[in-house]
């Protein structure tokens, strides 16, 4: 399929996003904080994420993408694509908050080790018509010199969406632990959701955690009368959540919830903020908001002596660069205007 009405077609893309951000919006102004996970919630929710999709064009080529992702209708169109499946789609719009936790994450993987190459918006090919365009990833130094044709093959990919969907950060599990060249040591995948500012400049936040060799706890190990040679991890597909972490000042409301739970997360593993009595992520250090990778896991084969046990983020200093975009400059912005305005 030829790619023609650019202009046109990224225009309508735009719009689009700016819309979901809008009907965002209102659901999150609007939200009833107690969350309820009904089977009829839980296909409404299907249905919002699935509407949410943007396709600009069909039946394109990776040479083709290639092509129009330099043009100048691209860059002047501010916002975010994807090739998935011969799908060109639109995904995101550029935003201060977007940049700011893309920033704080990137400081927080070079501050914990100086082993690893850091590295924003690096392509990822999946087979001859996907393309991805990551937030972060990170990938062991290499001690040779790089050869001309050396591909980035990241340990760690970060993706972090404030427009974009669940569903679209959930679908990114299945390519970014795929075979393929790039994505052959990829052994954790991030995702950050930022949900839109409610009435009381609460927020929702949620940190999803996908794991490659993705294990969990043995909840038959709480059993009594143990029988013998229970293993105290069990294995799960590593399209499923290995943890899920509600972060922000508001709680999800049940369409975030139902949509985590249609992901056939475990129980036991969606944390954190979930619903209005559970104790909020209120100050750094609290240990229901810390995500704990092993290092071995970005190091696959050797972990450098320099390199500490774990890499931690603590949610907390997320949480608050997320609410200075989000929600303090918003307020700065609505008073300066207020008074200004007669």
């Amino acid at each position: 399929m030829p790619i023609s009405n650019i202009k046109k077609n990224l225009e309508l893309a735009r719009n689009r996003l700016l819309e979901l951000d809008k009907e965002d919006s209102i659901i999150e102004e609007s939200t009833i904080t107690e969350s309820t996970t009904t089977e009829s919630t839980m296909i409404e929710n299907i249905i919002t994420e699935e509407s949410r999709k943007i396709v600009i064009f069909r039946d394109i080529f990776l040479e083709r993408y290639r092509k129009f992702h330099e043009e100048g209708e691209l860059k002047r169109s501010n916002i975010y694509v994807r090739l998935v499946k011969g799908e060109i789609i639109a995904y995101e719009m550029p935003s201060s908050v977007h940049g700011y936790v893309v920033a704080e994450l990137i400081f927080l993987l070079r501050g914990w080790s100086n082993q690893l190459n850091v590295i924003s918006k690096l392509d990822i090919t999946i087979g001859n018509n996907s393309e991805y365009c990551t937030d972060i990833a990170a990938e062991p130094k290499q001690i040779l010199p790089f050869a001309p044709e050396y591909i980035a093959q990241p340990t760690i990919i970060i993706e972090v969406a404030k427009s974009e969907s669940l569903s679209s950060l959930n679908d990114l599990t299945a390519d970014y632990f795929s075979a393929s060249v790039q994505t052959n040591f990829t052994q954790v995948y991030l995702a950050i959701k930022l949900f839109s500012r409610r009435q009381d400049s609460t927020v929702a936040m949620l940190a999803i955690l996908y794991l490659h060799n993705n294990q969990i706890p043995n909840l038959a190990l709480t059993a009594p009368n143990l029988p013998l040679n229970i293993p105290p991890m069990i294995a799960i597909a590593n399209t499923r959540p290995n943890t899920a972490i509600s972060f922000g000042t508001a709680p999800l409301n049940y369409q975030q919830v139902a949509f985590i739970n249609n992901t056939d997360i475990r129980n036991d593993r969606l944390t954190g903020f979930v619903q209005k009595n559970d104790i909020a992520c209120t100050q750094a250090g609290m240990s229901n908001y810390q995500i704990t990778i092993p290092a071995n896991l970005l190091f696959p084969g050797s972990v450098p002596i320099s390199v500490p046990n774990n890499f931690v983020i603590d949610l907390w200093d997320i949480q608050q660069n997320a609410l200075y975009y989000l929600v303090f400059t918003y307020a700065f912005a609505y008073n300066f205007f207020k008074s200004h305005i007669k």
